[in-house]
């Protein structure tokens, strides 16, 4: 659209605005300045162009301006127009609009702002606030036509608070700028005045110039001290230690008398310190005998007294007085001879003479008046010290035993002698070693120097001296025992809700495990490893973790055995003569047996390098250093099951004879080139050992078929009559209370070295577990084929 508007006056702005009318938030909005132009120059052309997301119908709104674009709107046309057709649209537009005195302002009485619409020099008036109502304003100025309540037209007011203050006002003497120009009381004569702050009629200090007199202002200013009425020109002098008449002496033309310094206040003066005055001086006297000015007490009228003071100024000190007093430095009232002072007053500290002298002064409780005590000190200055006490059985360092041997002493209350032996030391028998003895044991007294018995201990709160983790002071951790001898196992939620778990793990899976390995030198037990069939092997770092697979890393061996190093790495013994070792990251050797059997059992030592031993099922003893191939040690008829030891001196074997009765066999193997057989073992036919565990150098278990169980006590092997009819399938024994075995059910028990508790888990379904391994009492674990992988103690 071509918007042609045009307007009769002096417009200052016109705007056109432009709004869809299908759409009002869709707007438009333009500008042109037109204030000043001629007459003949009133029109603009804006052209309006409808944007692409409009309707065809506009609504237009065309408004005039005073002054400029932000001016008062003063005239205003709108119309609908339909853009219906291609090309442009012509749209005119009048604004029409009153301005006679062409300033550019429309009357206020045609919507405008211009007050006078026939003066082109009036538009806006300015009034200004009249508080006072003088007729004159002050302040910024309020625009309008009409003056507001209050406001004037004019300004200039220098104090509109007050109607003595204005301009045109006369001025007058009062200390104010009555008219507003020039300053204070401008015009009128001034004279000088001063302050008179004392009121005695004289001024002084700087001049003050007014046409009158300000209060306590005078004409006058030679007074000498204007904070005192007593002292001004013209004044007659008094005896008042003042120059009342300012001619700068004191007191002058006065008669003057000599007095003395009184500083004690006792009414006697100091000779050595006089003042000539018309009147005696605070603190001085007119007598001067005086001995001593510091102490009231001493003047010529005090009474003598004996101190060691010349009280009454004459003939001397303590005149008439005089005794010898001994040192009592000990405040027992008896004094030392050889310290004595002479005067008539008692020193403190000092007592009158006494019939017998102290002997040490420096003792309160030592002196001739004293009860002799025994406590190598001469109490009563008589016959020697403790001198009742050194004859007799019991005299001081007679010899004693109670039963530890000593001598007589002088006792605690000082009163006789008792004999200080020491007292012993009980001891108790502490067989589990955990620093607690039995508390039903016999107390064995022990004195100083003398040694203390083997596997005893000074306590003796232990409820289970078989026991090491159960004891009278220790700490309940969750393992299922009383470790602190309360009669309850595992109170005060130490398990939170942690106990026998079996992990379900995509590690872990249905895969059939054989054997689970953990670290035995870590508190903890971790990392653990688990292994079996076709080459299945996972790792778990540490507790609340989940497992890690490493499945085929070693190949596809079935897996029967395993053992852990210090370092965390696994050593692996399985199918087909097959060793390997994997370090957590990768599989770093891989070796066959010699003989190619199927690898039954391993155990390991740690060392640089480190030394295992693996047995296989054609009943062959292999040495293996890490970094070389296994080596055959030797090579027996039977069938090896397990193998365990605790360091490489000697290593047990489980077995089972593999021809004719099949009888179970356990073997020894102490180095060299042969193992030996062990005595006791028992069994029916047919009865292989399945696993075994030495838990000291005199201490295994050995496990097997139809409920075949045996201890080793260093000798030959016993049966311990089994807690169920089972096939046993591995036992591990961390300690002698501490034996765990499974069976082919999926069963878990303990027994403490002399009975068989509760079973501790029991698999549902029913299934076989493989292994069973176990750091101490708190960290145990058990695996069996078909994903049974068993935790104690472990969170649900």
């Amino acid at each position: 659209m071509k918007m042609e508007i045009s307007f009769n006056f002096n417009a200052g702005c016109i705007e056109v605005r432009a709004r869809d009318q299908a759409s009002p938030d869709k707007t438009s909005r333009g500008t042109v300045e037109v204030f000043n132009r001629g007459a003949t120059e009133r029109q603009v052309v804006i052209s309006v162009q409808r944007k692409d997301d409009w309707s065809r119908t506009l609504e237009l709104v065309s408004i005039a301006h005073e002054r400029s674009c932000s001016g008062a709107e003063v005239a205003q046309a709108s119309q609908t127009v339909t853009l219906d057709t291609a090309g442009v649209k012509t749209v005119k537009v009048a604004l029409n609009a009153v301005d006679e005195d062409g300033d550019g302002y429309v009357p206020t009485s045609a919507g405008g702002t211009d007050c006078d619409d026939n003066d082109g020099a009036v538009s806006q008036r300015s009034f200004y606030r009249d508080a006072d109502g003088d007729g004159y304003g002050a302040g910024e100025p309020v625009k309008g036509c009409v003056a507001p309540s209050q406001y004037v037209a004019r300004d200039g007011d220098c104090d509109d608070t007050t109607t003595e203050r204005a301009p045109g006002r006369a001025e007058v003497c009062d200390g104010i700028d009555n008219n507003c120009a020039n300053g204070i009381d401008d015009g009128l004569v001034l004279s000088s005045f001063y302050l008179d702050a004392d009121h005695d009629g004289v001024g002084a200090g700087p001049v003050v110039k007014a046409c009158t007199a300000p209060p306590n202002h005078v004409a006058t200013n030679n007074d000498c001290d204007d904070n005192d009425s007593e002292r001004k020109p013209g004044l007659a002098e008094v005896c008042d230690d003042k120059d009342n008449d300012c001619n700068n002496r004191v007191d002058d033309g006065l008669a003057v008398s000599t007095f003395y310094r009184d500083a004690d206040g006792d009414g006697f003066g100091k000779a050595s310190d006089s003042q000539q005055k018309c009147r005696a001086p605070t603190g001085y006297v007119a007598t001067s005998t005086d001995c001593d000015d510091d102490k009231a007490a001493v003047n010529p009228n005090a009474q003598e007294v004996c101190n060691d003071i010349d009280d009454n100024c004459r003939n001397g000190t303590d005149e008439g007085f005089n005794k010898t007093w001994y040192r009592d430095g000990d405040g027992d009232t008896y004094g030392k001879q050889s310290d004595s002072l002479t005067g008539c007053m008692q020193p403190a500290g000092y007592v009158a003479p006494t019939s017998a002298f102290d002997c040490d002064d420096g003792n309160g409780a030592v002196n001739p008046g004293a009860t002799e005590k025994c406590n190598e000190i001469d109490d009563n200055c008589v016959g020697g010290a403790d001198e009742p006490f050194t004859s007799g059985t019991t005299r001081k360092g007679a010899s004693c035993a109670t039963p530890c041997s000593g001598i007589y002493v002088c006792n605690a209350a000082q009163d006789g002698t008792s004999c200080n032996a020491p007292a012993p030391t009980n001891y108790y028998t502490d067989a589990d070693g955990d620093g607690d003895g039995a508390a039903s044991a016999t107390a064995q007294p022990i004195c100083p120097g003398q040694s203390v018995p083997a596997n005893t201990a000074s306590r003796n709160t232990d409820c289970d001296d078989n026991d090491k983790y159960n004891k009278g002071n220790g700490t309940e951790v969750c393992d299922q025992r009383d470790n602190n001898c309360d009669t309850t196992a595992d109170e005060n939620n130490v398990c939170m809700g942690a106990g026998w778990k079996p992990l379900v793990e995509p590690a872990i899976g249905t895969k059939d495990w054989n054997t689970v390995a953990i670290n035995k030198d870590s508190a903890s037990g971790y990392p653990v490893w688990i292994a079996g069939a076709n080459g299945v092997l996972a790792r778990r770092n540490g507790a609340g973790e989940t497992f890690t697979s490493f499945d085929g890393a070693c190949g596809t061996t079935t897996w029967n055995a395993a053992w852990v190093s210090s370092d965390g790495s696994v050593f692996l013994a399985g199918s087909g003569g097959r060793v390997a070792q994997h370090n957590g990251t990768t599989c770093v050797q891989q070796h066959p047996l010699p003989g190619g059997g199927n690898g039954t059992g391993i155990i390991g030592f740690d060392g640089s390098p480190t030394n295992l031993f693996v047995v296989d099922d054609n009943g062959r003893l292999h040495s293996w250093a890490s970094g070389s191939a296994p080596v055959q040690v030797d090579d027996n008829a039977r069938v090896y099951r397990d193998i365990h030891g605790i360091d490489d001196t000697r290593v047990l074997i489980a077995a089972q004879e593999s021809g004719g009765n099949h009888k179970p066999i356990i073997e020894s193997y102490t180095g060299g080139g042969n193992t030996s057989g062990m005595g006791g073992v028992t069994g029916p036919n047919d009865t292989s050992i399945r696993g075994i565990w030495m838990t000291s150098a005199a201490i295994a278990y050995a496990v097997g078929d139809s409920s075949n169980i045996l201890r080793w006590g260093g000798g030959n092997w016993s049966a311990v009559t089994p807690p169920a009819t089972a096939n046993y399938t591995s036992v591990c024994a961390p300690d002698r209370t501490s034996v765990y075995v499974t069976d082919d059910v999926g069963v878990i028990r303990r027994y403490t070295g002399t009975q068989w508790l509760a079973p501790l888990y029991t698999a549902f379904p029913a299934g076989p577990l493989r292994d069973v391994v176990s750091v101490n009492p708190s960290n145990i674990w058990a695996v069996g084929p078909g994903g049974r992988v068993i935790h104690f103690p472990e969170l649900p």
